[in-house]
C-alpha cells in the first residue's frame, strides 16, 4: 500500500510539474508484477489506475480481515482518496487551460 501511495504521488507530480527532467524517485516496486508495471507505463492516466489499485487493496484487506476498522472510517479513507484526485484534476485544468489573453491584458492595464 505504501509503494502504491508513493507511485500515486510521483505520477501526480509528473502530470502537474513543468520540469525538463520529470523523473522522480519512488519506493522500490518489489512485489509488483512486471505485467502491471508495463501496463501502467503505457497507460494514459496513471493516477486513476493507481488509485483503483489502492482502493482494491483496501477492500481486499478489509474483506480478508487484515484491516479491522469501522465502516465509517473506511469510507472516509475512500473519500479522502477521491478528494485528492479531484484536487489533482483541478490543478491539471489550471495548468492546461491558459488564462485568456484579453483578461491578462486588462489586469495588466488595471495594475
Amino acid at each position: 500500500l505504501v509503494r502504491l501511495a508513493s507511485m500515486l504521488y510521483c505520477s501526480a507530480l509528473q502530470q502537474v510539474c513543468d520540469l525538463e527532467n520529470d523523473t522522480l524517485e519512488i519506493i522500490k516496486t518489489d512485489g509488483m508484477s512486471e505485467e502491471s508495471l508495463e501496463y501502467l507505463q503505457g497507460a494514459n492516466d496513471r493516477c486513476e489506475i493507481i488509485l483503483q489499485w489502492i482502493q482494491r487493496a483496501i477492500v481486499e484487506a478489509e474483506a480478508g480481515k487484515v484491516l479491522k476498522v469501522p465502516p465509517p472510517i473506511l469510507s472516509r479513507s475512500f473519500q479522502e482518496l477521491s478528494r485528492g484526485i479531484v484536487n489533482l484534476n483541478n490543478v491539471r485544468k489550471i495548468r492546461e487551460i491558459q488564462f485568456p489573453f484579453p483578461y491578462a491584458q486588462m489586469v495588466t492595464c488595471m495594475l
